[in-house]
């Protein structure tokens, strides 16, 4: 199999394990890196589960358009799961907010002008233990569908205003 899947936030540990289980079934991986300096790290990580010769990588920046269309060229498919991690509390929700919407906007845009065949859009982790502000996230605290503060957001605008956003892309 030859076909080429961009996976964003390949340095992530989503973004490796989807790039290692991509490359044991055969498909070509892209994955992108915020830096390539990265690079030979991320390689190694992802070389103890699977051969790495199908894997290329590229730079790309959620908050910026360059390299977005060049990355996405010639992927039959696309797993976007980059999305900004951050281990304390951000000054501003925009500041995780608007590089996520950012990114999955970039990422749709280029998919739809590369004519990608299926996008797969993740979430952060931070939708499951979010609504932690202590202790160690398990199987005993995890979050549930049913829980009331499994979305605790004073941000339903921005919801609103981001599935709009997104629509307009994948409509466009």
């Amino acid at each position: 199999m030859n076909d080429t899947v961009l996976v964003t936030g390949l340095s992530g540990y989503v973004g490796q394990h989807c790039a290692a289980e991509l490359l044991r079934q055969g498909f070509r991986v892209r994955g992108s890196l915020r830096n390539g300096r990265a690079a030979e790290a991320v390689r190694h990580g992802i070389a103890r589960e699977a051969d790495t010769d199908q894997l290329e990588f590229v730079e790309l920046d959620l908050l910026a358009d360059p390299g977005w269309d060049a990355a996405m060229a010639g992927c039959r498919y696309a797993l976007h799961v980059a999305s900004p991690y951050v281990l304390a509390e951000p000054r501003q929700a925009s500041m995780v907010i608007g590089p996520a919407v950012q990114g999955t906007r970039r990422a749709l845009a280029a998919a739809r002008k590369a004519g990608v065949e299926r996008v797969v859009v993740t979430s952060s982790v931070v939708a499951m233990n979010g609504h932690m502000t202590s202790g160690t996230f398990g199987a005993d605290n995890a979050a549930t569908v049913r829980d009331l503060e499994w979305t605790p957001i004073p941000f339903e605008q921005t919801i609103l205003d981001t599935a709009a956003s997104l629509q307009a892309v994948v409509e466009a």
